[in-house]
């Protein structure tokens, strides 16, 4: 299949409930700033704190089962769908949502295996490992962390909803008024923009600078908009036909951290461009693009440090990224993020 798919849209702050989430859990990767990270994780008891914290050493973003949120899908939504099922049922229904393909089905039986197991052996790791989705990474800790979930998924169930109710009650209330007509000012852009552009180009653009080359593989692409995400987009598939992305819908100029002073576009891409290696690499890639192993060979760093300075470089908007299921992610420099900082810096600082 090699088409363009048709282009749906969805809307929930059930979204950023998950995704703000899963960025305070990484401030560092997000541009964040870990202070501010962690007064939030402060607000929540610490048993529920710790519950959170451990469950995001595994659990991404479900997006298939937001996906399958009643309307308005959000938190009290969530937490509703959430509490209606069984303790047993909550962590298989936000893993797999109503994903189902031959992949997919032998990574649940091998997690649903896992029940009252007691010890978590290379046997148990190997078979994690070959059933699910991308083996390139599991980690050891994204190893126990799954095990520990699903030996117990019942307890997992339970405690897994205290602490989100306790995060919704101690944080998220107070954020989704102030993502909710963000969300809606970004969709109604974003579905205008669509009137002009094809898929690719218009996520390219709702994304700053991502390429998705799967999605010629789906016949629908539902978009959603997220506060929290921006600039980064969040994907998955929702069935062997469909996909689903949610793009950046926090306004320019406007920051995660209430009352900060400073652009958060502009501290991005001053940080990013602060170092000497994330310099070089936008010299490389002046060349042509290159993938994080063909600028680690040149640059004679380890990958995962290229990796690193690469996901600064997304952050601030100075990169593009191509994302294909069957390759190695391919970066290409963006000039229009180079103009955009200085753009930014002349705004901040007027002269003469």
């Amino acid at each position: 299949m090699n088409h363009k798919p048709i282009i749906s849209w969805d809307k929930g702050s059930a979204y950023d409930l998950f995704v703000s989430l899963y960025i305070l859990h990484r401030p560092d990767e997000f541009g964040l700033r870990p202070s501010w990270a962690a007064g939030v994780r402060s607000r929540m008891p610490i048993a529920q704190r710790d519950v959170l914290e451990h469950s995001q050493d595994f659990l991404s973003v479900p997006l298939s089962w937001l996906y399958n949120l009643p309307e308005p899908k959000d938190s009290k939504a969530a937490l509703t769908a959430l509490e209606a099922l069984a303790p047993e049922d909550r962590l298989p229904a936000l893993v797999f949502g109503n994903r189902r393909n031959q992949q997919t089905d032998a990574y649940r039986e091998c997690l649903l295996s896992l029940d009252e197991k007691q010890r978590l052996t290379a046997n148990i790791e190997a078979k994690i490992k070959e059933t699910m989705n991308n083996p390139a990474s599991y980690t050891k800790s994204f190893g126990r962390a799954t095990f520990n979930a699903w030996s117990d998924r019942k307890a997992f169930g339970e405690n897994f909803l205290e602490a989100l109710q306790a995060y919704v009650s101690n944080f998220f209330l107070e954020e989704e008024p102030r993502i909710l007509p963000a969300q809606d000012k970004a969709l109604k852009e974003a579905q205008a923009l669509a009137q002009e552009k094809d898929p690719l180009s218009l996520l390219e653009e709702l994304s700053e600078g991502v390429r998705m080359d799967w999605i010629s593989e789906v016949s629908e692409l539902v978009l959603a908009p997220s506060f929290w995400g921006a600039p980064f987009v969040f994907f998955n598939r929702l069935d062997d036909d469909r996909g689903i992305i949610l793009f950046g819908a926090r306004p320019a100029g406007k920051t995660l951290v209430p009352g900060e002073l400073v652009p958060e576009e502009l501290l991005n891409s001053l940080k990013a461009l602060a170092d000497p290696t994330r310099l070089r690499i936008l010299h490389y890639l002046l060349e042509g693009p290159s993938t994080p192993g063909e600028l680690a060979k040149i640059l004679r760093l380890r990958p995962p440090t290229v990796i690193h300075h690469l996901q600064n470089l997304r952050l601030a908007g100075l990169v593009f990224v191509t994302v294909s299921p069957r390759s190695e992610r391919r970066y290409a420099i963006r000039t229009e993020g180079l103009k955009a900082t200085v753009k930014h810096l002349k705004e901040y600082l007027p002269g003469e």
